[in-house]
């Protein structure tokens, strides 16, 4: 248990540089399994991160079926197999080869296609119907000025009227990943991209992430800790900032 603090604490200290390369997701996809490879190791609350994930993103997106989706920063592929058993044909791509080689390997039979890439290199014009974003860009990008030259890539890569759904961890202050930048500032750089923002969400308390992060407890912990921290936050005004993702539902102006 000392080790694994330590090593948490190691990480976080220099999460700078080791979030935004590839090596860190690298390592992850080659030591860990399941959704540990891209998430925590308490894979019961990855579970929960999940469900609450995939509903902001099916209620943005609605029927998906036919449409092109980009899914950006994919890693093991889990959000592009959950729109693609939904009818979509999905591009993907993420900078760690290792998670694509899981993605790959875990999307048989799907319409999915997958690239090793960076969101800095995306050149499409007027291609997909609709962009998805989870987790990558606070972990690749460095600076606001960094998400704001990717935004103008993806506003370019959706046909108008397209939208773009992102749910990332955006913070200014210590939970922060790589990219220091709140909700509010990530939601005005948005804006400022082109695009029309049609809803936000608080997802996950935050509080209670920092607690069960510490290895795995009994999933009997966290069955019953989360929707109690759940039922916290959505009592909270969203001014107080207690969700430990932020998710956006923005659209490409026609």
């Amino acid at each position: 248990m000392l080790r694994r603090l330590s090593n948490m604490w190691r990480t976080r200290t220099q999460r700078e540089d080791v979030y935004s390369a590839p090596a860190f997701w690298n390592q992850k996809a080659a030591t860990h399994q399941g959704t540990a490879v891209s998430m925590f190791v308490n894979r019961t609350l990855n579970d929960y991160y999940q469900r609450d994930q995939f509903h902001f993103f099916d209620k943005a997106l609605g029927d998906v079926s036919g449409m092109r989706i980009l899914d950006v920063g994919c890693g093991t592929g889990r959000l592009s197999r959950h729109l693609a058993a939904k009818g979509a044909r999905i591009e993907a791509f993420d900078f760690a080869e290792k998670a694509i080689e899981i993605a790959k390997a875990e999307s048989a039979g799907l319409d999915i296609e997958y690239a090793v890439g960076s969101v800095f290199e995306i050149e499409a014009e007027d291609r997909y119907d609709h962009v998805t974003v989870l987790g990558c860009l606070t972990a690749g990008c460095r600076t606001a000025d960094d998400f704001s030259a990717v935004l103008e890539r993806l506003h370019r890569a959706l046909r108008p009227g397209g939208g773009l759904v992102i749910i990332e961890p955006f913070h200014a202050g210590f939970l922060h990943r790589v990219l220091r930048l709140s909700r509010d500032e990530a939601t005005q750089r948005i804006r400022q991209a082109g695009f029309v923002v049609e809803s936000t969400r608080e997802l996950h308390f935050w509080p209670l992430r920092l607690l069960l992060t510490v290895g795995e407890p009994p999933s009997w912990i966290t069955r019953l800790t989360y929707p109690i921290g759940e039922a916290v936050l959505r009592l909270s005004p969203s001014m107080f900032g207690l969700g430990d993702y932020k998710a956006v539902a923005a659209r490409r102006l026609p």
